[in-house]
This record gives C-alpha cells, structure tokens and sequence, in this order.
C-alpha cells in the first residue's frame, strides 16, 4: 500500500496562493474600482445624513394670544408670551414654521404636510404672568403630532420648550399633547418596521436577483440561450417573472412575519399593504436586471447590492427625516426608491392611508419600474462578447 507523503508549511506556497488571488483582482479592474470606492461614497453619504440633529421639521403654529397686561396701584405688568413663543419657534432650527389656523394644521399633519399643528391659546400670557405672580393658573399649549417618528415628535417638543422658555422665562407651563393616527403614540417595533420592510425587500430583492443572473452567465446557461431563437425581449420577461415569483414570495415572509408573529396592527388594508410591496418589490427586480447587465461575475453582483441598499438607507428618510439632510442632498433623496417606499408603507401601516393618499407614490415608483425596464432592455446582450 502506497503512502502519501506528508508535505511540511510552506510560506512561500502560501504566498503563491496570495500573490495569484491579488493579481486576479488587480486584472479586473471594475471590482477593484467598486472595493476601493464603495466604501468611501458610503462612508461620505452616512457622515452627511448622520452629521446634525433632527431639522426643519414642518410645523403650523395658531398664536392667539393678545397678550396680558395687569395694574396694581402705580405698578402695571404686562407680558406678550404668544408673539415672543412664535419668534423663538421660526428662529428655532429643528421646526420650520409656518403660521395658521390650528384646525387646517391638524388636516395638514393627518395628509402628511406637517409634522405638528401648535396652539398657543388666547389667554396663554394671562395664564403664564399670574402663575409668575404665585396664584394658581395654568398656562397650556396645544400640541397635536404625528407620532410615527419619535425623533421627530422629540424634536418639536425640545423646539415647543426651549422657545418657550427662551421667550418667556417661564418653566410652568404644560403642553397638552395629541397624537395623530390614532391617538396613540406607537411602539419602536410599529414604527420601524414599515422601513424596515422596504430596506429588506430593496436590500434581498436586489441580492437575490442579482445573484440569479450573475449565475446564468457563470454556469453557461446564459451562453446557451443566446443560441436559441428566444429574443432579449423574450428572455428579459422571463427572467422578470421568474424573479418577481421569488420577491412576492419574500414580501410574505416579511409580512407574515411582522405582522403574524409580532402582532404589528396595519392601520390601512392589508391587501393594499401587499399590493405596495409586490409593486415596490418589482421595480427593484428590474433595477437588478438592468444592473446585471454590467456584472461579469457573482462578485461584482453581490458588491452591487449594498451599493445601492446602503446609500438608499441614509438618503430614503430611514435613519433621520429627509428635511434634516443638508439642502443640496434633499433632491437626491426623491429620486431614491427606497423614499417611496418609506413612505408608501408608513402611510399604509401606520398612519391608515389609501390608494388616494398614496396616489403619487404609487405613480413614482411605477414609474421607476418602467424606466428600469426600458433601460434593461436597452442594455441587455443578445450575444457573449468576443
């Protein structure tokens, strides 16, 4: 019986192995690009969305109060809260004013125009100068918020609080609070799963599909298929429905889950919730078609994946509100798909909407599954390259 010879370490075979996996990805010089510029564009996206606090956030303020004016003897007081609470408020960077009637600002925070509708009653200095004085008053403000994002309702309480404080000197006041949606203030699972749904299927969608294709052409399937009498038309549907089988198939999982398992309440329909993530999920199959048509290997399909996820997280309105990036990134974000599914599900799950209120989302993102589509087919080969 033969034996094997047993071979000793050898740094110089190891080197070998180093050497040739190095002078592999030095000759592709498209996945070298993408690892060496993938993480600083990232980087640089992340340090601009995260870098500040909460801003700008849309709020309607109704000041009517006229002010409070008291004489005792020779002495007179006289104090006007309301206008002093207003300038401190449009001068405040987290809010960005805009001075109405409290009943339309409690229209325009349901429809998603504001963030906040304030009330700063007509006697709100005459409440604030007698309690200053030791006698028993109240001053209170009127706030009704939209309370599906807490770093948002946080940040117009700190803005309602520091104004009035600013403005006034006063420290006893209350803010009588309403939450919009409901009337209830939703729990961190409610509030985050609605984009935590839409980064998953853009994340996964685009993975999986990207993955797929790049195996057609790796395994020699795809070679084979161009010999066959099948169209690119022919063949860019039938992928397009074979992947969009495997994305619906992951919208219920997600839906299933979230819903099922951690019993998260879906204000809207539930059809419509589907309807949404299956549109939203077939767009990012064909934006993973178009991709795929510039990937040569599963490597460079995977690393395209969390190029276009993890921007789209920083930029779609995920981590911070899109009102609080910097005004030169504000127009990059509506064109960012994950913006409008944000929005599509937040407005379904948590704040009740229907197909009327989410018309435009709807029309946009239908809109980026066409121009996918025609950029796909644009771009896919008919041919192998010489």
């Amino acid at each position: 019986m033969s034996r094997q010879r047993v071979r000793g370490f050898s740094f110089s075979r190891t080197t070998a192995v180093t050497l040739r996996v190095l002078t592999q990805i030095s000759r592709d010089r498209r996945t070298l690009g993408m690892m060496v510029v993938m993480p600083g564009v990232i980087m640089l996206i992340f340090g601009f969305a995260l870098g500040g606090q909460v801003s700008n956030v849309p709020v309607l303020v109704d000041n009517q109060d006229a002010g409070y004016s008291a004489t005792a003897g020779t002495a007179s007081a006289g104090l006007h809260a309301g206008s002093a609470v207003l300038s401190a408020l449009e001068a405040n960077g987290n809010v960005k004013v805009t001075v109405g009637n409290f009943s339309a600002g409690r229209s325009g925070v349901d429809s998603g125009e504001y963030s906040a509708a304030i009330l700063i009653p007509s006697n709100f200095s005459q409440e604030l100068l007698l309690r200053s004085t030791g006698l028993n008053a109240t001053a209170s403000l009127q706030v009704y918020v939209d309370g599906t994002n807490p770093s948002v309702d946080a940040a117009v309480l700190s803005a309602l609080q520091t104004s009035v404080q600013s403005a006034s000197g006063a420290s006893g006041f209350r803010i009588d609070q309403q939450y919009a949606f409901g009337g209830v203030k939703f729990s961190g699972l409610e509030v985050s799963l609605p984009a935590v749904t839409a980064f998953v299927l853009t994340f996964l969608v685009l993975l999986i599909s990207l993955l797929t294709l790049a195996r057609e052409g790796t395994s020699g399937t795809l070679p084979r298929l161009y010999t066959t009498p099948l169209t690119a038309l022919e063949r860019l549907l039938g992928y397009t429905l074979a992947l969009l089988f495997l994305a619906i198939m992951m919208v219920a999982v997600i839906l299933v889950v979230g819903v099922g398992l951690f019993g998260v309440i879906v204000r809207g329909s539930i059809v419509l919730l589907f309807s949404a993530a299956v549109l939203y999920a077939f767009a990012h199959v064909l934006l993973a078609i178009f991709l795929s048509n510039f990937a040569k290997n599963e490597l460079q399909a995977v690393q395209m994946a969390p190029l276009i996820a993890l921007p789209s997280m920083a930029l779609g309105g995920m981590l911070v509100p899109v009102t609080s990036l910097p005004s030169w990134i504000q127009p990059v974000s509506r064109i960012v798909p994950l913006y409008y599914g944000n929005r599509l599900f937040q407005g379904i799950m948590l704040k009740g909407y229907g197909i009327g209120q989410l018309t435009t989302e709807f029309l946009v993102v239908g809109a980026m599954a066409v121009l996918f589509f025609i950029l796909a087919l644009s771009t896919v080969k008919d041919r192998m390259d010489a």
